[in-house]
């Protein structure tokens, strides 16, 4: 049984996966580290796991945390996150880290939506996207998966079929999620009164961090370059993503002939749905993605609407199934 440690797992990606590897066939937590929590039970913080487990959180501080697992996950903040993830490679341990602090090649590009410098950018270049519908091979001989994040993978996942097989001229993508998107440290814009019956754009146009990225990972796994207009938008939902996306393409098609050059991109892989149905309710608690291919009414428009749950396919989820082909486990163990 592999022993995993979770930095930071009085989160909310934290506690997900600490549910996913309670059922986990080949994996168990075997320390799980908080500083608020520290000393405290696991069912104590989240009573959903009395008598399920018995372990504590331990104080990340503690010099004995990288001996006690052999892989790693990290549920810290970005720059946070940076440090222990150096920490847990100089030890011979392999990490998926959910921050965005290995997702990008470039420092420069770090440094400018994160408003820091990176301390080990010789890391960027070992760490491997965690998206593996796109980069399975590569996820499974890596140390080190920056795992994806959420606006990302759900607009990634749903614009790169277009822009590998088609000729695209840009991509509009309205992306609506959760209030857990915010996390668990209480802020004005997550407040009850502030999101209850309301709708809130952010950092619309090429203004949030998970920007650059998408034109990034589109281009890494496609060689073309994406003209993207991203518009984030909280809603008063637990959890869940969806996002609508709009592909100006320079040829047209008909919707037809585009879900079967979807179906044929993702033919095969354990988490992709295709459906005439979507909706946030169909994949939430679940590593699913939906899809659904639309008519546009214009041939030089497709319609590309796409949906998971954010903390899970968009985290903790996507973070278990990059451990599972890491360790060459089932990739679809304690998500199925």
């Amino acid at each position: 049984m592999l022993k995993v440690g979770i930095i930071g797992g009085s989160g909310l990606t934290g506690r997900e996966i600490i549910k996913v590897l309670l059922k986990h066939g080949e994996a168990r937590p075997s320390i799980v580290t908080s500083r608020a929590s520290a000393g405290k039970k696991v069912s104590d913080v989240f009573p959903e796991f009395n008598r399920l487990t018995d372990i504590e959180f331990t104080d990340p501080k503690e010099n004995s945390i990288f001996g006690s697992a052999d892989f790693f996950f990290v549920c810290l903040p970005h720059t946070d996150a940076m440090e222990f993830v150096k920490k847990a490679h100089d030890r011979g341990k392999k990490v998926v880290d959910l921050s965005a602090d290995y997702r990008m090649r470039s420092a420069k590009t770090y440094e400018k939506f994160y408003k820091t410098a990176h301390k080990y950018p010789e890391l960027l270049k070992k760490a491997v996207y965690g998206l593996p519908e796109l980069f399975r091979g590569e996820i499974k001989n890596a140390d080190i998966a920056a795992n994806a994040g959420c606006h990302a993978s759900c607009t990634i996942l749903g614009a790169v079929p277009a822009l590998k097989h088609m000729q695209v001229e840009s991509i509009i993508s309205d992306s609506k999620t959760g209030i857990s998107g915010a996390g668990m440290k209480p802020v004005a814009s997550s407040l009850y009164i502030n999101v209850n019956e309301n709708d809130v754009p952010y950092n619309v146009g090429f203004k949030h961090r998970h920007a650059p990225e998408i034109t990034e990972i589109l281009k890494r796994a496609t060689g073309k370059n994406a003209k993207l207009v991203l518009t984030p938008q909280l809603i008063p939902v637990d959890r869940g993503m969806l996002a609508t996306i709009y592909i100006r393409l320079k040829k047209g098609l008909t919707a037809a002939a585009a879900e079967k050059i979807y179906r044929d991109f993702y033919a095969g892989e354990p988490f992709v749905r295709f459906t005439d149905n979507i909706s946030m309710h169909n994949v939430q608690n679940t590593n699913f993605i939906d899809i659904k291919i639309e008519d546009s009414g214009h041939r030089d428009i497709l319609l590309v609407i796409a949906a998971f749950d954010n903390l899970m396919k968009g985290a903790s989820g996507n973070a278990v199934q990059n451990m599972n082909i890491m360790m060459g486990f089932d990739e679809t163990e304690g998500l199925l």
